[in-house]
């Protein structure tokens, strides 16, 4: 493929959704670009904003949370793959209100408790943290939910 064959495949390609540099480069790639032709088409592309880490970043964490209702260390291990730098990731993530992620965690545990089977307390929340440490919350934040959503109060 030409490059300016390659500039408009991924033109059309970030129109389309918002997408990273190491997905745009990966598309090429798969369509035959040589490699020269690849980072002049993705130079090009973030010099017209096309491309961009840091909104790319904050999207994917918003929708990682709010709609696949995954933790922040799932978000972030996630965003390693996709070669964002650490300094973005760090950035995209402490963006998170910590509000909105305990109601994601209450939601999702609510939501999975509905499925416990277990015949003591211990083995109920076990298979709840489990579970939710799976999506990528923090233990320790699990926990600590956990033991708040058993205590006597809120019953």
């Amino acid at each position: 493929m030409t490059e300016n064959e390659g500039f408009e495949r991924a033109y059309r390609y970030c129109t389309a959704a918002e997408h990273c540099r190491s997905e745009v480069k990966a598309m090429l790639e798969r369509h035959q670009t040589d490699e020269v032709s690849i980072c002049h088409i993705l130079d090009q592309l973030e010099k017209e904003k096309y491309i961009d880490e840091k909104r790319y970043a904050r999207a994917f964490v918003h929708d990682k949370l709010f709609f696949a209702r995954w933790g922040r260390i799932r978000i972030s291990y996630a965003l390693r793959q996709k070669r964002i730098p650490e300094e973005i990731i760090e950035e995209a993530i402490s963006s998170i209100d910590q509000d909105d992620y305990e109601a994601v965690l209450s939601d999702l545990a609510d939501s999975f408790r509905r499925s416990v089977k277990g015949s003591t307390d211990y083995e109920r929340n076990m298979y709840l943290m489990k579970r939710i440490c799976s999506r990528g919350f923090e233990p320790s934040l699990v926990f600590k939910f956990l033991r708040l959503s058993d205590s006597p109060d809120n019953q």
